[in-house]
């Protein structure tokens, strides 16, 4: 909550100290317009000028935002299944639908994650995706995540072939624990899907 406050506070100091460079800039330039109407004109645009590059810095504020959160999250679960099915209760959620499973804490952005009471593994999907590319960017952008989260001393990469009803699949192992992290992206009868699943290890290790 405080980072959050923090953030906030500079976004409005930001939006303040523009707002007075534009006024600035404004009333700096009516005296050298013959017409008050052209002044007005030149006013209008350089104010949609300001504004699209407002919009623009918001769009990759918010972009960040997502990655960090991203990586957080996967950081967290990568950590709790090298450890083994009792520190999985931090990520447990609100129960779901199902009985038997919660929801992954905290969530993965553009994924439905569900943490098993049983057995401990965790399950995620995206949305229907309707087209390959899309689908194959949402999971290029998750293999690119796990590759730079994971910590390389213990996690490996292992490019599979890929597995039933998937087009690229990819394993994440901790050489330690034997805990790994499937990712895969999956063709449907006309749209597609990213999945990730979670299995905790069989021998813990911290």
């Amino acid at each position: 909550m405080f980072h959050a406050a923090v953030q906030l506070d500079g976004w409005e100091a930001k939006m303040k100290t523009r707002a007075e460079f534009l006024l600035v800039a404004l009333l700096s330039i009516v005296p050298l317009f013959s017409q008050e109407s052209e002044a007005g004109l030149f006013a209008a645009r350089l104010i949609g000028v300001e504004q699209e590059a407002l919009q623009q810095i918001q769009l990759s504020d918010s972009h960040e935002d997502q990655k960090n959160q991203e990586a957080s999250a996967l950081g967290r679960l990568a950590l709790a299944l090298s450890a083994g099915n009792d520190t999985m209760g931090p990520l447990r959620g609100s129960q779901t639908e199902y009985r038997q499973k919660d929801r992954l804490k905290p969530p993965i952005p553009d994924m439905e994650c569900d943490v098993d009471r049983i057995i401990s593994y965790v399950s995620c999907y995206s949305s229907v995706i309707g087209t390959r590319e899309e689908a194959g960017n949402l999971f290029t952008r998750f293999v690119d995540e796990l590759q730079s989260t994971l910590p390389s001393d213990r996690w490996r990469e292992v490019k599979e072939e890929p597995r039933i009803n998937s087009i690229r699949s990819y394993t994440y192992a901790d050489q330690k624990s034997d805990a790994h992290i499937d990712i895969d992206l999956i063709a449907l009868a006309n749209s597609y899907m990213v999945r990730i699943v979670g299995w905790t290890a069989t021998d813990p290790q911290l």
